[in-house]
């Protein structure tokens, strides 16, 4: 994304860069969060659950507003950046799981 910026000039695509580590950090606490609660019984489980969601609603909330207050020219990108960054982090921890689960060892 780096060298997107520099070869276009645009520094609109910072969004994405922002937007990209905002959905990162989504999928890796709500990673967090599911192993948590997977210990706790099933009441205890949806109560903090429901708690973590407001939660991380409430970081997403404050970084698109506080982008939207000083370079509202990033909205878009941002946008795409979070889209993206939750899609590509799913999927890389998804993966992650699977092979884990099987038992695959990579080799040094």
């Amino acid at each position: 994304m780096l060298i997107v910026i520099a070869i276009t000039g645009q520094p609109t695509f910072m969004g994405s860069l922002v937007g990209y580590w905002v959905g990162f950090g989504y999928t890796i606490w709500f990673r967090r969060d599911v192993l948590r609660s997977s210990e706790l019984d099933t009441r205890s489980a949806l109560g903090q659950m429901r708690r973590s969601l407001l939660a991380r609603l409430g970081m997403i909330t404050l970084v698109v507003v506080a982008v939207a207050r000083f370079q509202a020219s990033w909205l878009y990108s941002l946008a795409l950046g979070i889209a993206f960054g939750v899609i590509a982090s799913f999927i890389t921890v998804a993966i992650h799981q699977n092979s884990a689960e099987r038992g695959d060892k990579k080799s040094a």
